[in-house]
């Protein structure tokens, strides 16, 4: 049987940790002044006893992602982040979770962000009520969205999508909107960033729209970002990439078609779960099979987002495939069978029904 095997070097890892520790020391020594100044059109804040306190605080290692992105856009500033979750779901917790938790504020500094308040409406309440006793200090849980908006610079949008336009008209109704302050993100999936800005009448560059995953509490997964923020805002751009990576979408095009990705993780836990099945049917318990599944896909795709930014990466994992071994054979297998087909035509079902143009089904075969 023909298997890649990878060494693991844990104390070499543990020593690239410590270096990247001290790099941040270096960066940090070398462009944060002692000054404590602060600019309010943009809410730029240094907070140097707060950064100087990060240096020596070390990422866990309980699986999460660790490695740094290599762009720096702190400008030798720090933004400090008051944020806001108007429906406090799955999402809104996930993001408030990442944001606060103690590990990940290398990660904030780095980017030259620092953590100063969560305001979340109440419901749901059990979510909300966990984030609080979670991290007392910096969440704080209000009644209402305007509550939320008025103690918020950066808002995230976080409700149904048929709650979402009486949401945003109440709160432009009532005058709350700051448009040289506020950022408004919605993370309802169906929104369109030109009608958030007609309803609340912020300005176009501080109005996006964001797709992500519930791991990013753990700086696991990417972002989705619409439209581009790089050049158009201070820290939207940074702040995604400290929690866990984030790519930049044109338009709602491209962000449904980025979401197919995604959408086909039902399909790979099924693929898991066939896999499981069979292994239980050849008499391997079923406790055994899901952990060595489970363990197995988990060294997979470790292995294949190690240098995923090199676009030859899948191409280069697949050619080491060894010649006439059973990985080699068992690609070619379904191939033949057409597998990768029917994943075109699935893919495709699901981008027409993200674009409105159909229900997403595919005819079954006769």
């Amino acid at each position: 049987m023909s298997c890649k095997h990878h060494a693991m070097i844990p104390s070499l890892q543990l020593l690239a940790f410590h270096w990247r520790l001290v790099l941040i020391a270096c960066y940090i020594a070398a462009t944060i002044p002692n000054a404590v100044h602060a600019f309010n059109g943009n809410n730029i804040v240094v907070h140097n006893q707060r950064i100087n306190s990060l240096i020596g605080h070390q990422a866990s290692d309980s699986g999460t992602n660790t490695d740094y992105d290599n762009s720096n856009d702190s400008n030798g500033t720090t933004h400090s982040i008051k944020a806001g979750f108007i429906g406090c779901g799955t999402i809104a917790s996930a993001i408030a979770t990442s944001l606060a938790t103690p590990d990940h504020e290398p990660h904030l500094a780095h980017k030259g962000l620092v953590l100063s308040s969560i305001s979340v409406t109440r419901r749901s309440e059990r979510k909300s009520a966990a984030l609080k006793e979670q991290f007392p200090e910096v969440v704080t849980v209000y009644d209402s969205a305007e509550e939320v908006a008025q103690n918020s610079d950066i808002v995230f949008l976080c409700v149904l999508p048929t709650q979402m336009d009486e949401v945003l008209q109440d709160l432009t109704d009532k005058g709350i909107w700051r448009t040289e302050e506020h950022t408004l993100v919605s993370l309802v999936a169906t929104s369109k960033v030109d009608d958030m800005i007609r309803v609340t009448g912020l300005p176009p560059n501080s109005v996006y729209k964001v797709i992500c995953l519930p791991p990013i509490a753990k700086r696991q997964g990417c972002a989705l970002l619409q439209p581009p923020a790089s050049e158009s805002h201070p820290y939207l751009k940074p702040l995604l990439d400290a929690l866990g990576g984030c790519v930049e979408c044109a338009d709602n095009d491209m962000v449904n078609a980025m979401m197919i990705a995604p959408c086909l993780m039902g399909p790979m836990y099924g693929v898991m779960r066939n896999t499981r099945d069979w292994l239980v049917k050849h008499g391997v318990s079923q406790e055994d099979a899901s952990y060595f599944v489970g363990r197995s896909y988990l060294s997979m795709v470790q292995d294949a987002e190690s240098d995923c930014r090199n676009p030859h990466r899948f191409d280069d994992l697949i050619e080491e495939q060894t010649p006439g071994g059973l990985n080699e054979q068992a690609l070619g297998n379904l191939q033949k069978q057409g597998v990768f087909d029917a994943y075109d035509r699935t893919m495709d079902a699901i981008f027409s029904r993200l674009q409105g143009e159909s229900d997403g089904s595919l005819p079954s075969d006769s």
